[in-house]
């Protein structure tokens, strides 16, 4: 017991130094390289101090669950504990090389005044690069993503859940024209990772507009939107992190506003 005691108190001397330095935590809920991707994560240290911060990824494999990632960097070799002076900015660039895709996410652990936002690269031989970007952000409960999937666009969405302990997440839409809908996600693992296509997972709102509503009543989850319009350029989304009970739920059985409850499986009036 002895020896067990003392190697975990010898290795909390070590993660002290960090967790020390760390006043923020952050996500960077989309990260892709290989298969025509690049990503390029942009920190910048808005303080009047040296700063610290620490990158951490995690790749998708299966079910949404994910694994330790370590993407080739051109810039550097290791991501933790990166020194940045006061006032200065640091790209970091994947290789952007391999034949297959790797998706993931990443958590900065950071101190105050460090921001960043990742730079998504398609590379499609004969085109033109596109080029969209989301930034690094602070989870929570409840999250609102105006969508739109009229006439060739859509909306896709990165979901990560950076807890410990697997959540559940309810969706609900309601669109311009008064539809509304409510379902939910499948669970999303422990650090897990999903992403997709708006309308291609909730088919009832393709080819409307409106307000997509992401909710956890366990936890706090974090989020991206990409924007891509018919010829598939692409741009942010940007989401709205809320905290709070959904504001958009099933209609009232016999209600007297038209909807569609997609977890009853019909059309209520």
């Amino acid at each position: 017991m002895k020896i067990i005691a003392k190697t975990a108190l010898a290795s909390l001397l070590v993660w002290l130094p960090v967790l020390g330095q760390s006043a923020q935590i952050l996500t960077i809920p989309q990260v892709v390289d290989g298969g025509g991707w690049q990503s390029t994560i942009v920190l910048t240290n808005s303080s009047s101090n040296a700063a610290s911060a620490t990158l951490i990824f995690h790749s998708e494999t299966s079910g949404g669950n994910t694994q330790p990632w370590n993407p080739p960097l051109l810039e550097v070799s290791s991501t933790a504990n990166m020194v940045m002076p006061s006032g200065s900015s640091l790209y970091l660039h994947t290789n952007g090389t391999a034949a297959a895709l790797t998706i993931g996410w990443a958590e900065l652990n950071a101190d105050a005044g460090v921001m960043a936002y990742v730079v998504f690269t398609n590379r499609v031989p004969g085109h033109q690069d596109d080029e969209g970007t989301a930034p690094a952000v602070a989870a929570s409960n409840r999250i609102l993503v105006p969508y739109d999937d009229s006439s060739g666009f859509v909306t896709a969405i990165a979901v990560v859940n950076p807890t410990a302990a697997p959540q559940t997440i309810s969706v609900g839409f309601r669109t311009v024209d008064g539809l509304v809908a409510v379902n939910a996600l499948p669970t999303v693992p422990a650090m897990g990772h999903t992403a997709f296509v708006l309308s291609q997972t909730f088919p009832v709102i393709a080819g409307h507009r409106g307000l997509a509503e992401f909710y956890s009543s366990t936890g706090n989850i974090s989020m991206i939107g990409l924007r891509f319009n018919p010829t598939q350029s692409f741009t942010a989304a940007p989401v709205f992190f809320q905290n709070g009970p959904p504001l958009i739920t099933a209609p009232a059985s016999g209600g007297g506003g038209g909807g569609y409850d997609m977890c009853g499986g019909g059309y209520t009036y």
